[in-house]
C-alpha cells in the first residue's frame, strides 16, 4: 500500500502534538457481531489489524475501535452497511459491550488546537474516503495519522465520529498499553463466551 503523500508533513505535525497528549480514563462502548463478541476477540485488536478502518491501514497493527457513547457505538457498527446501501437488517444481530479503559498518552483530535498543530481540519478527518483510497492500494490520510501515532508510541487517539453527529470514538493501540498504568477491560466479561476458535 502506498503511503499517504502528506505522511512526512503529518509526521512533523504529530511530533509537535506529542506534548499535547494527555491521560484518559472512562467507560467506552463497542458493538460487535456475535462471532467476535467473546472474551478474547473484543479487545485484542486483531480484527482491526487485519481489516483496517478509518484510523489504521489493513494488515498493519492491532487497533481497538470504541465509542464514548453507546449511540455512537451502534451508529459506527452500522456505518459500513449504510455506506454500501445495504439493509440494516443484514448487520444484525449485534452485541453491545461496555469497556473500561485507562491510558496515559492519548491525543485528542476532537480538540481544535490539536488539529491546528497537526495541520488538519475536522471536516477533512470526517470526510476522508478511506475505503476508496484502500481500494486503490493507497493509505488514507486518517490511516497515516493512526500509523504515525502508533509508531510514536501514543496509546490512543480521541477522534470525532463520522457516523454520529457530536459523537466521539477512542482508538486504542493495545501493543502500546503497558498493562500497569494503561489498560482496557471488558465490563461483565464473565457474561461473554470464550473464543469460538473461528480465527
Amino acid at each position: 500500500m502506498t503511503p499517504h503523500p502528506e505522511a512526512d508533513r503529518l509526521a512533523r505535525g504529530l511530533q509537535r502534538c506529542l506534548p499535547l497528549a494527555a491521560p484518559w480514563a472512562g467507560t467506552l462502548y463497542r458493538s460487535a457481531s456475535p462471532r467476535y463478541a467473546n472474551r478474547d476477540d473484543l479487545i485484542s485488536g486483531v480484527g482491526g489489524k487485519s481489516a483496517g478502518a478509518r484510523w489504521n491501514p489493513p494488515n498493519s497493527f492491532r487497533t481497538v475501535y470504541a465509542s464514548l457513547e453507546v449511540e455512537t457505538a451502534l451508529a459506527e457498527s452500522l456505518a459500513h452497511f449504510r455506506h454500501f446501501c445495504l439493509p440494516v437488517a443484514r448487520a444484525l444481530p449485534r452485541v453491545l459491550v461496555a469497556l473500561e479503559a485507562r491510558a496515559r498518552r492519548v491525543l485528542d483530535l476532537s480538540d481544535g488546537a490539536v488539529r491546528r498543530t497537526l495541520g488538519v481540519s475536522d471536516r477533512r478527518l470526517l470526510r476522508e474516503p478511506w475505503r476508496e483510497e484502500n481500494r486503490r492500494r493507497r493509505e488514507a490520510m486518517t490511516q497515516a495519522i493512526g500509523r504515525l501515532a502508533y509508531r510514536a508510541e501514543l496509546e490512543g487517539l480521541l477522534v470525532p465520529s463520522a457516523a454520529h453527529v457530536s459523537g466521539r470514538n477512542l482508538i486504542l493501540f493495545p501493543a502500546n498499553l503497558d498493562g500497569r498504568g494503561s489498560w482496557i477491560r471488558i465490563v461483565n466479561k464473565e457474561d461473554l463466551p470464550e473464543a469460538f476458535g473461528l480465527g
